[in-house]
């Protein structure tokens, strides 16, 4: 037992720290995919991938599989719905969702070249446009040879891109996008109950009890993309 806990304790000190995706660094992310860094489709749907992770709030096993696609558990294109001015995602399971009651998560629209729901909307448009059966059972992400989109591929993708962009891409993993969606969000003091209600944190109960209307997400979401001038 001493040397498991020795063991432990070394292990903690001996961990990268895990550097957060804010705003800005997504800015700089997606600027960098629209230049040209993969194919035209690869970078259209890492930037899709990534601005949806950030403003979902999302862990990176949420958008990617490990190993095989089960469409059963993860996100499918008939996941998203696109409505006049947002779009809803409908996660199956979570980390935080065990018995897979499955949660909608709002992507609003803004004005910001940066936006969650024209990158979604631009995206499907290019899988409608490429794809001769676009089913609705399909991976919502894909690579270009049409598999899911795996977490080994997408996390050397963003690190790619985050050398391009001069960032010591080793600090970064699948999980700074939710990290850097909460430091943004608490840089534009919004509230904690409200962050954690986009976040789907858990760590307070009364949260659960707490209804958050569309409108009042939609001013969350637009408060995010403020901290780029934080």
């Amino acid at each position: 037992m001493v040397m498991r806990a020795v063991k432990r304790i070394q292990g903690e000190h001996n961990l990268k720290p895990r550097l957060p995706i804010t705003f800005q660094v997504l800015g700089r992310i997606c600027n960098s995919l629209r230049a040209g860094v993969f194919s035209t489709f690869t970078d259209c749907m890492l930037e899709t991938a990534c601005t949806v992770a950030f403003f979902g709030f999302l862990r990176c096993g949420e958008f990617t599989i490990s190993k095989h696609f089960d469409s059963t558990v993860n996100l499918s294109v008939t996941d998203v719905e696109i409505l006049d001015s947002y779009a809803i995602l409908h996660l199956k399971t979570s980390k935080t969702d065990p018995f897979r009651k499955g949660v909608s998560i709002q992507l609003h629209k803004s004005d910001h070249t940066i936006c969650p729901f024209s990158a979604v909307q631009k995206y499907f448009a290019i899988r409608k446009g490429r794809e001769a059966s676009f089913c609705f059972s399909d991976p919502l992400f894909v690579k270009e040879n049409g598999n899911a989109l795996d977490r080994d591929f997408f996390i050397r993708s963003l690190r790619h891109v985050l050398d391009i962009c001069v960032y010591n891409s080793s600090f970064y993993n699948g999980h700074s996008f939710r990290i850097g969606a909460r430091t943004s969000a608490g840089s534009v003091n919004i509230q904690d109950h409200l962050i954690k209600t986009l976040g789907r944190w858990t760590s307070d109960s009364y949260c659960r009890y707490i209804r958050i209307s569309k409108d009042t997400i939609r001013k969350a979401q637009k408060s995010l993309i403020l901290s780029n001038n934080i």
